[in-house]
């Protein structure tokens, strides 16, 4: 499943108008750009009013009545077609391709105690109009809007809202039986800047349970032109994983250089998105250092041979793994098989002395002996035929995956 919430801001929608221009909802003449709030209002035969008595420029209607009207309109019409996503129309249809199935709208809907010159750019409208526009144009997706009453300058309020609906929306898409992989797309340019550091903030916290990934729609620019506004036509796509992986990276790499396998998978699993080998390869070797040698081998043995392994690693490089793996994972083991799994823990000795923990490298011999003594025992005279020993090049499957580890992927 794959779900793309979306901060609505007072730029991302556009009308086409009788004239054939598209018009943004949220362009007020400032800062040199058209007045095409005033010309949607001509549009629709409306003189532009206030909000209250007092004709406060400040109070003007805005974005938060002009939304409401074109919905209310499209509505009764039954036809959203003239309603644009000016910057999420590339990216909605690409990520729908590639198997988006929920996309979730946050508008904003600000409290009656706040002043109408921040109220009248609420979003809300704006955030019915794009659900309008893309369930007419995608009847499968399913959309929904979000409009908690907060007020947008209210932090602390607006992560409670977001830790009481976002999070657990995801967790429980994780929960579902049939939910087999749950990715969350983010898209927040364009909101205010407490929402859109919000929902990030969230997002990065849900990392380590599912993939993230920000994608950024790319303004045109000039984004008007000849008194139209122009629409996105490509965005940038990022796993928010890539933005802490410099400072990550260096911690996996020392819990795995050290034998701390399950530490170092921890840290993984923000990452599996992108590093989804190294990541089972932490996750098998752990279940070596519990002691689960055979069960390890044996995951390691289908590790080698999955598709991804192939594709990334060169087949020269494959085949010994799998010729030194095969006998340590049948049901019945050989007799030179049980002494070479044996000798497959003096990694952890060679990992503990390599720390210095020579008490911990000393109980990790004794078991290593204890068990070859053991191995011994049940097979009288094996040590005379040399299994006891191994050769001089024997290095071992997990010391040979562990290796590979961080030489070839950190």
């Amino acid at each position: 499943m794959k779900t793309l919430i979306i901060t609505v801001g007072t730029r991302q929608v556009g009308w086409y108008c009788q004239d054939g221009i598209l018009r943004s909802l949220g362009s007020d003449g400032f800062r040199g750009e058209p007045q095409h709030i005033d010309e949607i209002y001509a549009e629709f035969g409306l003189e532009r009013g206030y909000h209250g008595d007092d004709h406060n420029p400040q109070h003007r209607w805005s974005i938060r009545h002009l939304g409401e009207h074109i919905y209310q309109y499209c509505t009764i019409n039954g036809d959203f077609s003239s309603v644009e996503l000016l910057l999420d129309n590339v990216l909605i249809e690409q990520t729908i391709q590639n198997g988006l199935d929920h996309i979730i709208l946050w508008g904003t809907d600000q409290p009656d105690t706040v002043p109408w010159q921040f109220r009248r750019a609420d979003t809300l409208w704006l955030a019915e109009l794009m659900k309008g526009k893309i369930c007419q144009r995608y009847s499968n997706i399913k959309v929904d809007v979000w409009t908690p009453v907060v007020a947008v300058n209210k932090t602390d309020e607006i992560r409670q809202e977001v830790e009481g609906f976002i999070l657990e929306y995801a967790l429980e898409r994780l929960q579902e039986e049939n939910t087999q992989a749950f990715t969350l797309f983010i898209q927040t340019k364009g909101s205010a800047p407490q929402i859109a550091n919000s929902l990030e903030i969230c997002a990065a916290a849900l990392m380590r349970q599912c993939p993230v990934e920000q994608v950024i729609p790319v303004e045109p620019s000039p984004f008007f032109e000849n008194g139209a506004v122009q629409v996105a036509t490509e965005f940038h796509q990022i796993s928010l994983g890539e933005y802490f992986w410099p400072l990550e990276r260096e911690r996996i790499l020392s819990d795995w250089k050290r034998g701390d396998f399950t530490e170092a998978s921890v840290w993984l699993e923000a990452h599996k998105d992108r590093y989804e080998i190294v990541y089972k390869l932490a996750k098998y070797l752990a279940l070596a250092k519990n002691g689960e040698i055979k069960s390890s081998l044996l995951e390691i043995r289908n590790w080698c041979n999955s598709r991804i392994v192939n594709k990334q690693v060169e087949a020269a490089r494959i085949q010994p793994w799998k010729i030194m793996l095969q006998p340590l994972v049948q049901k019945e083991l050989t007799s030179p098989a049980r002494f070479q799994l044996a000798w497959e823990e003096t990694l952890f000795i060679d990992l503990a002395l390599e720390r210095s923990n020579y008490t911990i490298a000393f109980l990790k011999f004794s078991q290593v002996l204890e068990r070859l003594f053991y191995v011994q025992a049940k097979n009288d005279n094996w040590v005379q035929k040399g299994y006891m020993v191994p050769p001089e090049t024997y290095r071992g499957s997990l010391a040979n995956m562990s290796h590979l580890g961080w030489e070839v992927y950190f």
